[in-house]
């Protein structure tokens, strides 16, 4: 449970972080479509009675909306035996987007107000979107990433990529197969940038723009993150989710995943 000490830099980094907006890595350029998705996300708890009941409901919704959105779980866990499928990452989200502290809790797009629809953008024009890569060599993960901008725009840009595990089997509170539950979707860890040590680990938010930036304008980011024994290659995704800052407030602007 060591990695949990440097979760409470997680707030601070995300308002405290600025970089250039030029390419700081010298990774490849990929290939960007331009698309909006949204976010559909839950927080659970291994030791959540409700939340084991509504389990198989919320993975056929996961399964449903994996076309429009990406599919999220943030799982609490406070034994040594569940530890695999719990850490704190919720509990910085929450007072940045007031999103409810209850579990379980279903959110989309970082919002607890539910929109129209899943894929509904404030902004219906895709101001940007990402594309990534993964490398295994080991226990490490290298994440390529590429932003892509498809209309000028001028304001501060976050991108936060999630790393997100399938098929993970373990432990749930008054599920029917515990303790050989499926866990599907679980926010496992934040990959944190090449570039920086490993204090800055856990820094959730990455500055891409800071500036005005052109229509077509891209950046190249490389990511890191350690892989975890009970994590299959095959069964891990990056969740690229962007932020715009819009006063002293942190809104929801594009996702990918793929």
């Amino acid at each position: 449970m060591k990695n949990l000490l440097f979760i409470p830099v997680i707030a601070v980094a995300l308002f405290s972080c600025k970089k250039e907006s030029s390419n700081l890595e010298p990774t490849p350029t990929l290939d960007v479509e331009k698309k909006n998705m949204g976010v559909y996300a839950v927080r659970t708890a291994t030791w959540c009675g409700p939340c084991g009941g509504s389990l198989n409901n919320t993975q056929t919704v996961f399964e449903n909306v994996k076309d429009v959105a990406v599919a999220m779980a943030f799982k609490d866990a406070f034994s040594e035996a569940q530890a695999p499928f719990g850490n704190f990452l919720f509990d910085e989200i929450d007072p940045m987007f007031e999103v409810g502290n209850s579990v379980p809790t279903t959110f989309q797009n970082f919002n607890a107000t539910f929109p129209a629809s899943i894929n509904e953008h404030v902004d219906t024009t895709v101001t940007l979107n990402g594309n990534y890569e993964i490398e295994f060599n080991g226990t490490e993960m290298t994440i390529n990433t590429t932003t892509k901008f498809f209309k000028e725009y001028v304001g501060d840009v976050y991108l936060a990529p999630y790393i997100i595990v399938d098929s993970l089997v373990g432990y749930q509170n008054e599920h029917p197969d515990s303790p050989e539950t499926v866990h599907m979707k679980y926010v496992a860890d934040i990959a944190y940038p090449s570039s920086r040590d490993e204090e800055a680990k856990y820094e959730w938010g990455y500055l891409v723009s800071s500036s005005l930036v052109k229509d077509g304008h891209k950046v190249n980011l490389q990511f890191k993150a350690e892989k975890r024994e009970h994590w299959q290659n095959h069964n891990i995704s990056i969740g690229m989710i962007y932020f715009k800052k819009v006063g002293a407030k942190f809104v929801f602007l594009n996702a990918f995943t793929k």
